[in-house]
């Protein structure tokens, strides 16, 4: 049994009560971009501050910053190897963050890879995801930035995010949202050249909803969110964005059509001209759709003829190995959602329309977003050899004129961003052995093994068994504050 509470946090809007003083100036800065969530000393440098006050607003440096007594502040801005550190951190900061030249292929600045996701693991303080889908989304902004990768992502804004599990007392499991507050977070809202907030229109169960936009900074990478929780529109609009992967099968779609559809708009009036565009899972598979329609209807294109050129210009990895798992909707729902003036703007029949996110369009299937990204993308792939194997089997019928083998989806491994999984202990270990480009070393298998062989086995053992014994140590903690918890915040 499964109980859902929502808690109302009693966090206010960022505000702060004294400033920062001059020393410490830079700590502002370096809050509001999340390439201090991966380098060498970010992370500390903030918690530090105050670790017991660090740990409450969950890593979260802009809340920190508030919290911190003035008293505390004005310690730390009168300590000498604080104050090292910081300048430290802040030259690492500025030189990372310097423009490069470097071409990716007709990849560029002016016309970036406009990257979209349902969800982003960027950082635990940025609740905008579920488990690995979001984490690997999170990752490849960091890497891209680390590349110098021009690279812009779009996603969405909960206000509620996903849920977290908790055991009660008679061992029964519990999950529970907490409200996230725009204003406590590192994010700042996108205006329009006169100051007002910038909106993005879509039309959403014959209804025009409005999102407005906010933009978080992962290193380069600008992660630009949609929000619908204004006052401009209906209420049942306004949960568009409440949760992730929450609410009733309409709530899937609704949030998708504004990803896909929505998220194309917005990079319209930023005026970005994406040279290519990943749709990380189905999710964002209507931004096919948009940009079909954008052809149709500005230059007088057939839907075919669009669909061709559109199909030049996408790319799509699917994450999910078993058909179950692929997102679909009844036709009417569809149907309600869209409306009939969207078909129209493509030049489509409803039945054409329904038919894109068919398997076999003569049967009368439910929609699917994985067929209809597979069939609007120039390359699918999978993320490893065997899910690619798997998925060439289970989107067979896509292709009936191949064999198995001859179905055009490839793959490409999983990876993880390095510097957010490697230990603070064993990245010190690596950095002493192997030098401060250790990271250069590890993309390369060969390399990588060969000089892991002259770090000692002891200094390896004992990093790991220390950091072994911080985990054991982690666990009994939040298990004995779990259980405090358990007795007083909730009802039953």
């Amino acid at each position: 049994m499964i109980k859902t509470t929502y808690l109302k946090t009693t966090l206010q809007p960022l505000t702060s009560n004294h400033k920062l003083p001059a020393p410490l100036e830079p700590l502002d800065r370096l809050s509001w971009n999340y390439w201090w969530s991966w380098s060498r000393d970010g992370a500390s440098t903030f918690r530090d501050l105050d670790p017991e006050i660090w740990e409450e607003v969950e890593h979260n440096p802009r809340l920190l910053l508030t919290r911190v007594s003035e008293y505390r502040l004005a310690q730390m801005a009168t300590d000498p190897a604080y104050l090292e550190r910081l300048a430290k951190l802040t030259a690492e900061f500025e030189n990372y963050m310097q423009p490069s030249g470097a071409t990716w292929n007709g990849i560029t600045r002016e016309n970036p890879v406009a990257y979209f996701c349902a969800e982003y693991g960027v950082h635990n303080s940025l609740p905008l995801y579920s488990g690995g889908l979001g984490i690997l989304a999170g990752d490849h902004l960091k890497s891209a930035s680390d590349l110098r990768l021009p690279l812009v992502a779009v996603g969405l804004l909960y206000r509620y995010g996903y849920f977290r599990q908790r055991l009660r007392r008679d061992g029964w499991q519990e999950e529970h949202y907490g409200e996230t507050y725009p204003a406590e977070l590192p994010v700042h809202q996108i205006k329009n050249a006169d100051g007002t907030p910038m909106l993005i229109e879509v039309s959403i169960r014959s209804r025009n909803v409005r999102a407005i936009v906010w933009r978080a900074d992962v290193g380069h990478v600008p992660l630009y969110l949609l929000d619908t929780n204004i006052t401009e529109n209906e209420q049942t609009d306004r949960w568009v964005t409440g949760h992730l992967y929450g609410g009733d099968r309409e709530t899937r779609v609704v949030q998708e059509m504004l990803l896909g559809i929505g998220g194309v708009r917005l990079l319209r009036k930023l005026g970005i001209d994406p040279h290519v565009f990943h749709l990380n899972e189905g999710h964002s598979a209507f931004l096919t759709l948009e940009l079909s329609r954008e052809l149709v209807q500005n230059q007088q294109r057939s839907f075919r003829e669009a669909a061709e050129t559109v199909k030049q210009r996408c790319v799509f990895t699917t994450h999910t190995p078993v058909a179950a798992g692929n997102d679909e909707f009844e036709a009417t729902l569809i149907e309600k959602c869209f409306g009939s003036d969207y078909e129209k703007e493509l030049g489509l029949s409803h039945e054409e329309f329904i038919d894109l996110g068919r398997v076999d369009p003569n049967q009368q299937e439910n929609f699917g977003l994985t067929p209809l990204a597979i069939r609007m993308s120039r390359s699918t792939n999978g993320v490893s050899k065997k899910h690619a194997e798997v998925s060439r089997n289970l989107w067979k019928k896509l292709f009936p004129e191949r064999k198995v083998e001859e179905v055009p989806i490839t793959y490409v491994t999983n990876g993880v961003h390095t510097p957010t999984w490697v230990a603070p202990l064993l990245r010190a270990v690596f950095e002493k052995h192997l030098g401060a480009d250790w990271l250069a070393t590890a993309h390369d298998r060969a390399k990588w093994t060969e000089a892991i062989r002259h770090i000692p086995d002891e200094q390896l053992w004992s990093a790991h068994c220390l950091l072994k014994q911080r985990l054991v140590a982690f666990v009994r903690e939040r298990s004995f504050k779990a259980r405090l918890d358990r007795n007083e915040s909730i009802e039953y």
